[in-house]
């Protein structure tokens, strides 16, 4: 089955929750263009204020984003979430402060004066660090189906959370990798445990946890009977004595005696 979206065994996210905000704007940020970049204030920004005065943005952020900011002397960090989207080079962002109360967020103006040099870091992702992500979770989709679609059917391995362990680690190390960089000790040590479990997989010693292979990993007995009604293929097959799980194999019909007609 070609991979698309709708098939990948890993995701962006996976990858970036293994990997963490620094390790994916260090490997993947070629051109320091993610959006985890520091956000400065520029001035005090007042209790009761829906505008923060910022440097230059150095990415566009959207609607709905959160940032957390800290240092320039602040007891606690403050946490304020975008309420417009805020242009590349934006000098100002229209937020509302995010305040957490009995496991629930409260969303209002700002409740706590956030002073000039405060500092925040942004912890999405630009388009081209994203699409630098899909790709390698293509390529660890690529990898696990390498060793597995001899037994495993897509649908199936969708379902597993060890493919899906598998397929974000080999992701991970595509990606700590495309640059010609060393791969960190961690991620070479589950890359290379991964790959011997897809090799006993693809030979048969492992089975994957709670999904079904594409044939059944018995032997199967077929019964034939010698049948002399027919002019070619006399061997025949008796279905109802024989082996009665479905395979993954295509059916033989013996065309010649089907199309025989007798004169």
């Amino acid at each position: 089955m070609p991979i698309t979206l709708s098939t990948l065994f890993t995701s962006p996210q996976d990858v970036w929750d293994l990997l963490s905000t620094e390790g994916v704007d260090l490997r993947e940020d070629d051109h320091n263009l993610a959006s985890g970049q520091t956000i400065l204030t520029t001035s005090d920004t007042p209790v009761g204020s829906t505008t923060i005065a910022v440097t230059a943005l150095p990415v566009a952020l959207l609607a709905g984003d959160e940032l957390e900011f800290d240092s320039a002397g602040m007891l606690v960090p403050v946490r304020v979430r975008l309420i417009a989207a805020a242009a590349l080079n934006a000098t100002s962002i229209s937020v509302n402060q995010v305040t957490t109360v009995g496991g629930a967020d409260s969303v209002a103006a700002t409740t706590t004066d956030i002073p000039a040099n405060a500092q925040a870091r942004h912890s999405g992702v630009n388009a081209a660090t994203g699409a630098r992500l899909l790709v390698g979770a293509r390529k660890g989709t690529s990898k696990v189906k390498l060793y597995c679609n001899q037994r495993y059917d897509d649908s199936q391995l969708k379902l597993s959370g060890t493919v899906l362990d598998w397929a974000t680690i080999c992701a991970a190390k595509f990606l700590c990798t495309r640059r010609a960089q060393g791969c960190p000790k961690s991620i070479s040590e589950d890359y290379k445990e991964s790959i011997e479990e897809l090799k006993a997989v693809q030979v048969g010693q492992l089975s994957i946890e709670d999904i079904g292979t594409r044939g059944v990993d018995w032997p199967t007995i077929t019964n034939i009977t010698v049948n002399p009604a027919y002019d070619y293929m006399r061997a025949r097959v008796e279905p109802n004595i024989s082996e009665q799980t479905p395979t993954a194999y295509s059916q033989f019909i013996d065309w010649n005696s089907a199309a025989w007609i007798e004169f």
